[in-house]
């Protein structure tokens, strides 16, 4: 089965989960009065929906380039991934928000009995969706994946309080402390929104800057320049520049190699055709553009920084 298949089917039998948790955790959270399970819910069914454009945005990275996109789809993987964690960090803030009313008003009762039956149920089934989702994303490279499986890593802390959630507040309840229990839920609410809030908004940053054209991380970049200055010292080469930016699973890559005396045609192609190939095994998203230089006083015409100048 190709990667590409693999994970498409992924995506919709998680998405079918997905909703299935979403819809089961927002009716118990209105029979239960209980903010922490909304939460679960609500993400639930939001991210149920971007798992559906998931599928879209992967079949897509698959299309070839026409005569629209005349560079491929590469840059909608990021675009995709800013707007859902947009979306989600908003939501979470939402919901943080109003707990925080919630709180000043004098907390919410909970119906313990309903809300931690769902909450078991729900942190069970998150967990075993983000585990097959972290191995997968991993196997198969995916940032989709990647993505996917850190918000059912979030979904399972999120169901992992409204568990905790219900269990303070049946403890409170045997003690005696019926009043204070009312303010377990909202607390718990806030401090899961605090905690949650920054892992989305790294998420958010990543990607925009992937989707603005910033340079791939100094370990990519780093790994790069070593495969080109082993050819550069291979086949006695002057030097050579790297610039490269990272969208989502794809690399793009200019590579300036700087001769010092002529050589023919054939012999370049040869060199450029090697060099393609380790450059795609070390990752088979990779495009690779190779020039090959004497003359190297048209090659800061060529680059962006002649452009600002200018």
């Amino acid at each position: 089965m190709s990667n590409k298949n693999t994970e498409l089917i992924l995506l919709r039998a998680v998405n079918v989960v997905c909703l299935a948790f979403g819809i089961l955790s927002i009716v118990a959270s209105m029979l239960a009065s209980s903010k922490s399970l909304l939460l679960d819910g609500m993400y639930s069914l939001i991210q149920s929906v971007f798992i559906l454009i998931s599928g879209r945005v992967v079949t897509l990275l698959f299309t070839k380039d026409n005569e629209t996109y005349q560079f491929g789809y590469r840059a909608f993987e990021p675009f995709f991934i800013v707007i859902r964690s947009a979306v989600m960090l908003f939501m979470i803030l939402g919901i943080g928000g109003a707990a925080v009313v919630s709180l000043c008003t004098g907390g919410n009762s909970i119906d313990v009995s309903i809300a931690l039956r769902v909450s078991i149920i729900s942190l069970v089934g998150c967990i075993a969706v983000w585990s097959i989702l972290f191995f997968q994303a991993k196997r198969l490279q995916s940032p989709v994946l990647k993505t996917e499986s850190r918000s059912w890593f979030v979904d399972s802390i999120i169901s992992f309080a409204a568990v905790l959630s219900m269990v303070l507040i049946h403890l409170f309840n045997e003690a005696g402390y019926v009043k204070a229990s009312d303010y377990v839920d909202p607390i718990m609410t806030i401090l899961f929104t605090l905690g949650l809030s920054p892992l989305l908004l790294s998420t958010l940053v990543t990607s925009a800057r992937e989707l603005l054209g910033a340079a791939p991380p100094k370990s990519v970049q780093k790994k790069l320049e070593q495969i080109v200055k082993s050819y550069v010292k291979k086949e006695n080469f002057l030097k050579s520049e790297v610039f490269a930016n990272q969208q989502g699973r794809s690399l793009a890559v200019t590579i300036y190699i700087y001769l010092k005396e002529e050589r023919k045609v054939s012999e370049i192609d040869a060199i450029r055709a090697e060099m393609l190939q380790k450059l795609r095994s070390y990752s088979s998203w990779c495009e690779a553009d190779i020039i090959f230089t004497l003359d190297d006083r048209w090659v800061q015409l060529s680059l962006p920084l002649a452009v600002a100048q200018a």
